[in-house]
């Protein structure tokens, strides 16, 4: 792989997460097609940076390597499938989605159940999955920060 198909690949990366912020818009999440887009956007960028700093690499793979990456890959593949056919066939208790849309404006005031969800009821998960995010993007601000200063003293 040389540098130039590292940024292919981001570019495929980022329309496949595009597609699914289209997706969501399409079938009327806005709130969750605008969350798709910036995290997809911070995603790239990110990556960008560190790809744009990587040796480009060299392919050192024979054909029996590519053949049975291939066939692992291929399997894998087939293993989803089946499984993701499966899951569309099981039968979901909708007894709970009409509780939550009950009790979302008397016990939240909130309309938007969705919201409401993430917001008061699993409040104390979204606010997990926030630190997180927050700890990973210090760490990768750390790396980047450190990565510039190094080249300036190594030249």
């Amino acid at each position: 792989m040389t540098g130039r198909s590292y940024i292919t690949v981001l570019v495929a990366l980022g329309v496949v997460g595009f597609g699914v912020a289209l997706i969501f818009a399409y079938y009327g999440a806005p709130d969750l097609a605008i969350t798709q887009l910036l995290v997809e956007t911070l995603t790239v960028v990110l990556f960008m940076f560190v790809v744009l700093r990587l040796p480009p690499l060299k392919t050192i793979s024979s054909r029996y390597t590519r053949l049975r990456d291939g066939l692992m890959a291929t399997a894998f593949g087939g293993l989803i499938t089946i499984l993701l056919l499966k899951a569309v066939n099981i039968q979901f208790d909708h007894a709970i989605s009409g509780q939550l849309a009950e009790m979302s404006y008397p016990e939240a005031k909130g309309k938007n159940v969705v919201n409401v969800i993430l917001v008061d009821f699993r409040a104390l998960d979204t606010m997990g999955e926030i630190v997180v995010v927050t700890v990973a993007a210090l760490g990768i601000a750390a790396l980047v920060k450190t990565g510039i200063k190094g080249k300036g003293k190594r030249s």
